[in-house]
């Protein structure tokens, strides 16, 4: 299993989304979050995507380089037009005005339309958190999921993430979770290394339980997190992020497949100081988290949301991020295709 320098996996990432067609900029932003996901151990969303997205690009489903601008900004919403390409760019975009739009009114409601896959959701509200806001960062995505019964996927995997600001030098708190047992890119990981899945993870095309990773992604049926609550969850998400922001739903959204963009996403920044002074806020924050951490102890211990992900990111980053020998052959082939340098190995030649 090699392991890479973050850096050099950041310098990797960034030339293949150049060669498949993404300016510099977008490159480096795009880049910048998938080694995010990889440093905080969500491998799913990190770089394996690099080989979905160029395919996309190349197959002109999705725009390589988009036109991303602010359709509009009116009081304390605004609209981001994504240009048909994928989320990163303009999810960034949109956390930015959000902030600044609760910096001035208390709240900011920005939305995403024309747009496709933007990868992790926590780093975009970790970012309005990091600036003093709550923020509240949710997407629709294409069918992956159905009711009891239904072999034909319905609604979307679809994500929220919720970020609060803590007292320096805390980090922010962070929620980052899907409505299914798993996400996809979990299930793709694993069909990339030959690996099973858990059972309970994904159906079969008969809409049965299985631990096959490849008849997973040939069903496209994920099994929904809480069963019908999940479901329900993800149903009104779908609303939130396409039908409000003008963007495809249900089983007209896709999340890679749509030249014009297929997907939507709704970004809300909260000022802490709403109702309170942001003291006070910050105040009954630590209140609450020392209070839920006095119950860690040796036989138990009790992680705050984004706990993890922060040390694995500490960790990672001083150690490299660990890389299947199945994935990193792909991605050399990726390169070998484009005509970049391929990835080294940390302390490689």
């Amino acid at each position: 299993m090699p392991t890479i320098d973050a850096a050099a996996l950041l310098a990797f990432s960034c030339r293949v989304l150049r060669a498949a067609g993404m300016p510099d900029g977008d490159a480096e932003v795009t880049a910048g979050l998938l080694v995010e996901a990889n440093l905080r151990g969500v491998d799913s969303h990190g770089v394996l995507r690099l080989i979905q997205y160029a395919d996309s690009i190349a197959a002109g489903d999705v725009e390589g380089s988009p036109e991303v601008r602010v359709l509009s900004r009116t009081g304390s919403h605004a609209l981001v037009d994504a240009g048909g390409g994928y989320g990163f760019v303009p999810t960034t975009l949109a956390c930015d005005v959000a902030g600044a739009l609760a910096d001035e009114h208390g709240v900011g409601v920005v939305g995403v339309r024309d747009s496709h896959h933007f990868g992790m959701g926590g780093p975009y509200a970790r970012r309005i958190a990091a600036a003093g806001n709550v923020g509240m960062v949710l997407t629709n995505a294409g069918p992956a999921m159905a009711p009891a019964g239904v072999r034909v996927p319905v609604v979307g995997n679809n994500p929220l993430a919720i970020a609060a600001p803590r007292r320096a030098p805390q980090p922010p708190l962070v929620l980052d979770m899907a409505l299914s047992q798993t996400a996809f890119g979990r299930v793709r990981l694993a069909a990339a290394e030959g690996r099973e899945i858990p059972l309970g993870w994904a159906l079969d095309s008969d809409g049965q339980p299985t631990t096959d990773a490849r008849r997973a992604l040939e069903a496209q049926l994920l099994a929904p997190v809480g069963g019908h609550k999940g479901l329900g969850l993800a149903l009104m998400l779908d609303v939130l992020a396409g039908a409000l922001t003008g963007s495809p739903v249900g089983a007209d959204a896709s999340t890679h497949g749509q030249r014009a963009g297929g997907v939507g996403h709704l970004v809300l920044a909260l000022s802490p100081q709403l109702f309170v002074e942001r003291e006070a806020f910050l105040d009954a924050v630590e209140r609450f988290a020392d209070g839920i951490k006095l119950h860690d102890g040796p036989e138990a211990e009790v992680l705050l949301p984004g706990e993890r992900g922060d040390r694995s990111a500490a960790q990672r980053r001083a150690d490299g991020v660990d890389l299947s020998a199945e994935l990193a052959l792909q991605l050399d082939a990726l390169a070998r295709r484009l005509g970049v340098d391929p990835l080294v190995p940390a302390g490689g030649a």
